[in-house]
């Protein structure tokens, strides 16, 4: 039995190896995830060098931890915020929904924020440090150009999402699981409850989220050219250096997609233990008589660009309720805000959401604040603005933990309204500890679930022996259009000399009518 244990430790144990994270969105949401697996292999002995818009260790090292700060590209997505804005692309100054997207050239931004990290010094500087290994790539599942990094250090890469993840990238690992209405996309706004008509505009919508996605591999490949010159490699060629797919959310987010064991799920993996607050703030939860409403619209939500009428319905409803509420609000200077709101820059959400004062959560939906609202056993009111917020609030009605208000029409009575059918119906706080109950229920925890996985693609210098056979194959081949062309052509071929054979019988038939006749008179 003592061999048998021996056995088993030593084939999971794994030498430190040397690990390139890859994570270019400047958002302090998705950052936050990349970051706890990041300082986790870091700290149980692998040398990690990491590409970042938010950098940990800027005067405080942490040991095995290199970081290549990019913080610079925030300036630029707000630049693109606000050029957007002026174009009129964002509807009441910062919402961007599937209408937005697939009628604007706005997602091309997407592209220009990963083409600027390749404009870095440090990046270019170990690009082409021929002294450089790395045994493993992390890269952010988010466009491709990145995974260049794959092919220069000849290593396998796990792919990273913060979110769910696109279609495209379930395609890439083999989960064939197309479909608008069962597997929509995340950036879709509804897709539930639809009529006929409602049915053909989503499907028309993930045609266009598709053609978007194709345009912007094409601009990839155009990149990787410029950059790397002939001989460059594709996004296809890219892609072959994919061994996993890590997604930060629970399989019933993901509506229990069916998946090759590839794909990981970890949901909540960024939950940090919660902290004690600070004094001021703990005071003044726990003397709120009324209970509290915590309002935050999350980072990438910028109020400074919210048009004035969407504000002024925010404030109006806080007038209105007879609770007291923490609106995190930055960049913008209210005016005529009732006695029951404090207004402040940052708060820290995670440990907030626990005291027991707080009765519900105000949010656009963003899925790191859906996971620290879950593990509180706080309700939700979602009122959606970007991305994938549309599709998370839409679960929050679905499985009953909250409800959601169009903030493309919001009015103040309408945000009064949902926060009075939640807070007045028990049901929403029993249904989200029930979820919680479930979605925790798991024989590892996220982090462990994490770790053994990438440790497993280091073991086995990739992790290509879990790969499904759909892997990157084309959805004609996917689907045998060849062979169903083949019969179906086959079908009308036979259709067409049927319809001919009565055509020619009848023929005959009618002129021997005709000879008949004939001889008859």
């Amino acid at each position: 039995m003592n061999i048998v244990v021996f056995s088993l430790l030593c084939v999971a144990t794994v030498e430190p190896a040397r690990i390139l994270g890859v994570f270019p969105m400047p958002s302090i949401s998705h950052q936050v995830v990349f970051r706890a697996l990041t300082l986790e292999l870091a700290k149980r002995g692998h040398e990690l060098v990491v590409i970042t818009t938010n950098p940990v260790t800027k005067g405080n090292p942490i040991a095995n931890l290199t970081e290549i700060d990019i913080s610079e590209s925030y300036d630029l997505i707000k630049t693109l915020f606000e050029l957007c804005k002026d174009m009129n692309q964002l509807k009441r100054g910062v919402i961007s929904d599937i209408e937005t997207m697939v009628h604007s050239r706005s997602t091309e931004g997407m592209f220009f924020l990963m083409a600027h990290m390749f404009k870095n010094d440090e990046v270019k500087k170990l690009m082409h440090d021929k002294t450089q290994k790395f045994d493993l790539v992390i890269a952010e599942a988010i466009l491709h150009t990145h995974l260049v990094f794959g092919k220069i250090f000849n290593a396998p890469i796990i792919l990273f999402s913060s979110l769910s993840g696109f279609p495209e990238v379930f395609d890439i690992m083999g989960a064939a699981t197309r479909h608008p209405f069962i597997y929509p996309s995340i950036f879709r706004n509804k897709f539930s409850n639809l009529t006929l008509l409602e049915k053909l505009r989503e499907i028309y919508y993930e045609y266009k989220l598709t053609s978007l996605y194709w345009h912007m591999e094409q601009l990839e490949n155009q990149m990787l050219q410029e950059m790397l010159g002939d001989g460059a490699p594709t996004v296809n060629d890219l892609k072959q250096h994919i061994s996993m797919l890590f997604l930060n959310t629970f399989p019933i987010f993901d509506n229990n997609r069916p998946v090759p064991p590839s794909i990981v799920y970890l949901g909540a993996l960024h939950l940090q233990p919660v902290k004690e607050l600070p004094v001021d703030l703990k005071q003044y939860l726990d003397n709120s008589k009324r209970g509290v409403i915590f309002v935050s619209l999350g980072t990438n939500v910028i109020p400074a660009l919210m048009e004035k009428d969407l504000l002024d319905a925010f404030r109006k409803a806080f007038e209105i309720l007879p609770y007291d509420i923490l609106w995190k609000l930055n960049g913008v200077k209210l005016e005529n805000v009732s006695s029951n709101v404090r207004i402040q820059e940052w708060f820290p959400q995670r440990d907030l959401l626990f005291h027991p004062n707080i009765k519900l959560f105000v949010t656009q939906g963003g899925l790191q604040s859906t996971d620290e609202a879950i593990d509180a056993g706080v309700p939700l009111v979602g009122i959606p603005m970007l991305g994938d917020q549309w599709y998370n609030v839409n679960k929050y009605v679905e499985l009953g933990v909250g409800v959601q208000v169009d903030s493309l029409t919001m009015k103040a009575e309408d945000l009064v309204e949902a926060v009075k059918t939640v807070l007045s119906n028990d049901r929403y706080r029993e249904n989200i500890m029930k979820l919680k109950a479930v979605m925790y229920d798991q024989p590892q925890k996220p982090m462990d679930r994490a770790v053994w996985w990438t440790e497993h693609v280091l073991r086995h210098g990739g992790a290509k022996h879990l790969t499904s056979p759909a892997a990157n194959m084309p959805w004609t081949k996917y689907f045998m259009l060849d062979v169903l062309g083949l019969v179906l052509t086959a079908l009308v071929a036979i259709l067409v000399t049927a319809i001919f054979a009565i055509y020619l019988i009848h023929r005959i038939f009618k002129t021997l009518s005709k000879v008949n006749k004939l001889k008859m008179q």
